[in-house]
């Protein structure tokens, strides 16, 4: 499984909820959870007595807002571009439509890729 910090868990054992906390040995060699519990309290689980109940996402900052719709906008003009490109070669409607999708792709999966590498890590436990 899969945790990152500030997701929601419930603790099989006696059914509390708690969010993750963090990480840490165990003296077995293995790794132990630590939970926050809602009354403020700090206690360790084992990874496989968790069930996990809700994943901690932030909100998307302004920066983020605005960086998306740039983003939106130069795929469009990837698009268009890639288009025109492929007609004026003389290709046909169908290869001219899957260049113009193509580019449109190809920006979308680059800003994808780097919110995927710059988002919240997950730890496996």
């Amino acid at each position: 499984m899969k945790l990152a910090i500030g997701d929601v868990v419930r603790d099989r054992s006696n059914m509390e909820l708690g969010s993750v906390a963090g990480l840490t040995a165990a003296p077995d060699g293995g790794n132990l959870v630590a939970l926050q519990m809602s009354g403020g309290g700090i206690r360790v689980a084992e990874p496989y007595d968790l069930d996990l109940v809700a994943r901690h996402s932030r909100p998307m900052t302004t920066g983020q807002s605005v960086m998306a719709l740039v983003v939106f906008v130069a795929a469009l003009a990837a698009a268009v571009f890639g288009f025109c490109s492929a007609h004026e070669l003389g290709a046909d409607w169908k290869l001219t439509l899957l260049a113009g999708v193509g580019s449109y792709t190809a920006v979308t999966s680059t800003f994808h890729s780097w919110m995927r590498l710059t988002g919240p890590r997950r730890f496996r436990v």
